[in-house]
């Protein structure tokens, strides 16, 4: 398996959104964070399996909450570019493809 990695910019926003999770609802930002860490072993084990939005860019669908992991599959690793809201500008995460 490869190993999993966050672009600087993706891993900021998954500790901003546990963070104002925690402040809505004690326990919300921990259910978000078990999710993701769902979501990074589905990604892990099984890289290929979703959807592709662009060329070597994929989109995983987190379940509970309306967010998804953007991922690209690296020759040595996974990188995840955004913990992006499914409200947020589609795309804008485009420009750390090369960070």
């Amino acid at each position: 398996m490869m190993p999993l990695r966050y672009h600087e910019a993706a891993e900021e926003e998954l500790l901003n959104e546990i963070g104002y999770l925690e402040v809505q609802a004690q326990g919300l930002g921990r259910r978000f964070f078990a999710e993701i860490r769902r979501a990074e072993d589905r990604i892990v084990r099984f890289s290929q399996s979703a959807q592709e939005i662009r060329p070597g860019i994929r989109k995983s669908i987190l379940r509970t909450f309306q967010y998804s992991l953007i991922y690209s599959i690296e020759p040595e690793e996974i990188v995840v570019l955004a913990v992006a809201h499914h409200r947020r500008r589609p795309g804008y995460w485009a420009g750390r493809l090369t960070g």
